[in-house]
């Protein structure tokens, strides 16, 4: 009941209208650490700087991969394949395509939904057409600091784009904790692969 009572602040009891950009409303959505958020009535229509990156993010999020990790993979592929002796150890091939093959049946990593959440909610000072990285970053590191701000990114504003299903906080984090552990796990097998002498 605590949580549900800290949740239901963050929401707004009325939907708040400001403005149109390019014939598109935003509304209030909820109000976090001294800041208003907003965001368009229709995630799918809102202006295409903006939902460029939002197209990006997501995919980040559908492969539970960001470019770091795919350009890790491909060096350690690459490594592997090339290695100075000519020798492939087909067993480390076989142990990298399988953790990329289980990234995509794990829950999503939490940044990548904190990055979802920093392209759908926007703040008065920034401009909604389009996304500036740089301080989508600070917002998100601020973000961060309140742990409860991520249960209710997987619970209200935008369930929709995130097939997560209705499950207790208590369970999000665990699951989302079990991502972070097997992620660190899957790039530390990289990195090793990479520095080592094959």
């Amino acid at each position: 009941m605590k949580l549900q009572n800290a949740l239901m602040k963050l929401i707004p009891k009325r939907k708040l209208k400001i403005k149109s950009f390019n014939g598109e409303v935003a509304t209030e959505a909820f109000k976090h650490g001294g800041h208003t958020y907003y965001q368009f009535q229709d995630n799918f229509r809102m202006p295409t700087g903006r939902a460029i990156c939002s197209l990006a993010i997501y995919a980040e999020l559908k492969m539970r991969c960001d470019d770091d990790y795919l350009k890790l993979h491909i060096e350690a592929t690459e490594k592997i394949l090339n290695a100075e002796d000519g020798k492939i150890r087909l067993t480390k091939l076989a142990q990298i395509n399988a953790n990329l093959k289980e990234r995509l049946n794990l829950a999503p990593f939490p940044d990548h939904i904190y990055k979802l959440a920093s392209v759908i909610f926007f703040d008065e000072s920034e401009n909604p057409n389009g996304y500036d990285f740089e301080y989508n970053q600070k917002k998100i590191a601020n973000w961060k600091k309140d742990s409860d701000l991520l249960y209710f990114f997987l619970s209200v504003p935008f369930k929709d784009l995130i097939p997560f299903g209705n499950i207790s906080k208590g369970r999000a984090e665990s699951y989302l904790n079990t991502t972070i552990l097997i992620d660190q796990l899957h790039v530390s097998n990289l990195r090793d692969i990479v520095s080592s002498k094959l």
